[in-house]
Parts: C-alpha cells; sequence; structure tokens
C-alpha cells in the first residue's frame, strides 16, 4: 500500500506538470485549474447567486469540489494524502527533511505545544479560508493564484504568477524544513474546508490494544505528527489515512481499518 501511494502521488505530480507546460505552450485548453476541487469552492457564491462562474473556474471544477466532499465523508482527507499534488511536494520535502536533519518523527525542530498546535490548525486555515473566499466572491477573480503553491508549482508560469509569488513559495518550502508540512497543517484553506468533514467520516483507524506493542513507531511515521500509539483509534481530522503507521507497525493487527456495522479491515502496509 505505501509503494502504491507513492505511485499515484508521482502520476497526479506527473499528470499536473504535464498538463501546466502543455497549456503554457499553447498545445492545449486546459489549465491546471481546471483539476482544482477548490475552484469549485471560490465559485459556488458566484453560480448560486448570479448564475456565472468566477474567472477562469467553471463546471469541473464545481463538480470535483462536490466530489471531493463525498470522498472527504466516507473516507477523510485520503485526497490530501493520495490525490493533492502539493500536498505530495510537502510531504516529500518533509521526508527529505527528516533524513537530512536526522530527526525520529515529522514535528520539526520547533515543538510547538498541543493546544496551541490545534489553535494554529484551525485559526490560521479558517481566517486563509475567510480571506480568500471574501476576495473571490467580491471581485468575482481568483485572487488566490498568486499565492497557491499549487498553481505556482505547476501552472508553467500562468495567469497571476509575479515574481513575487515564487518567493511565496520558496518561503513555504523554507518553513516546511522548520515545520514539516506547514502549508498543509496550518495555512491550507481547502484543508480547513475538509477537515469537519474528515471527523464526521465513520472510516476509522483502530488500534487493537491487546496486539500493539507501544513501540511508538505509529507515531514516528505519521507525516501529519499525529498520535496513535496512545488512542483506542484515530479520529483527527487530519488523518490522511496515507496508512505510513501501518506500514511502520511491527505487530500484526495492531492497526486496522474500521467501518461501522461491516467489521475491520486490516490496512496492509
Amino acid at each position: 500500500m505505501k509503494r502504491l501511494r507513492l505511485l499515484f502521488q508521482l502520476a497526479v505530480v506527473g499528470a499536473a506538470a504535464f498538463t501546466g507546460v502543455r497549456y503554457a505552450m499553447g498545445r492545449s485548453l486546459v489549465s491546471v485549474e481546471t483539476y482544482c476541487p477548490f475552484g469549485g469552492l471560490e465559485t459556488a457564491y458566484s453560480f448560486f447567486t448570479r448564475r456565472q462562474f468566477s474567472c477562469a473556474a467553471g463546471e469541473a471544477n464545481l463538480a470535483l469540489f462536490i466530489a471531493l466532499v463525498v470522498l472527504t465523508v466516507l473516507a477523510r482527507k485520503a485526497f490530501c494524502g493520495w490525490v493533492c499534488p502539493a500536498g505530495a511536494l510537502f510531504e516529500w520535502e518533509a521526508r527529505l527533511a527528516r533524513r537530512l536533519f536526522r530527526r525520529r518523527n515529522f514535528s520539526g525542530m520547533w515543538q510547538i505545544p498541543p493546544r496551541i498546535d490545534r489553535a494554529l490548525k484551525i485559526g490560521l486555515r479558517l481566517a486563509v479560508l475567510g480571506v480568500v473566499l471574501a476576495a473571490t466572491w467580491t471581485t468575482g477573480e481568483l485572487v488566490f493564484r498568486g499565492y497557491d503553491p499549487y498553481y505556482i508549482a505547476f501552472s508553467a508560469n500562468g495567469h497571476d504568477v509575479r515574481p513575487w509569488s515564487y518567493a511565496v513559495l520558496g518561503g513555504l518550502l523554507l518553513l516546511g524544513l522548520a515545520l514539516p508540512m506547514a502549508w498543509c497543517k496550518y495555512l491550507c484553506p481547502l484543508g480547513a474546508v475538509l477537515w469537519p468533514l474528515s471527523i464526521a467520516s465513520p472510516l476509522r483507524l483502530a488500534r487493537r490494544e491487546h496486539h500493539c506493542t507501544g513501540c511508538g513507531a505509529c507515531d514516528r511515521a505519521c507525516p501529519q505528527d499525529l498520535t496513535v500509539s496512545t488512542v483506542p483509534e484515530v479520529r483527527s481530522g487530519e488523518c490522511t489515512l496515507c496508512l505510513e503507521c501501518t506500514a511502520a507497525c511491527p505487530s500484526p493487527r495492531a492497526l486496522e481499518l474500521t467501518w461501522p456495522g461491516v467489521g475491520s479491515k486490516r490496512a496492509r502496509p
């Protein structure tokens, strides 16, 4: 499963880069914006109030956003761990930093107290979400383009990408060295939307205490730096079902995916 997820991430990142370059070269009319589900939320107000889309957003974005909402209710934030190209880049950076700085986990060089960490994850992302939606719905333009790491990285210098946009991307990457996955954890507006839906999802990763050895390998393997080894099941809305914890676990059947009323299904690495 771990290798399958990596292959899936590589395929999506490659497809996004290919799409961006083809559009920039004039060989395609489809840009990377077409496949961005967040564009569906950005244009939702304009669509439902004025029956028109905001700027380059369209039916595909709205359909993708609705599909993402359904996916999140069913499978938590699997989109973030399996599909999102920006999420893949920041996760790969976090893994590289972990090797370079010889870290035991993904907590980074700055240790943030749990309460402050939770407050930042909710507060900062909601603030970014509110600013982006207010600006977009007021102007009718996709004002987030120049700040969006996905668009900056994969649009091949697309519309509204300026020199300072690359400085923004570089700053996020530098921040990610100190705080792994900082964009995903604290700033991503789409993450703020998916978080409550992910909490409500019935699909959970359960820990079987009688099989668990308490080694903590699952905690160290989690890219979201979640605590898995001391809870009966992972209820956090940040869980992306990447299954890195199950791949690192040395004890068979200690970690299982469960669905109410269906029994349990082992998450094999």
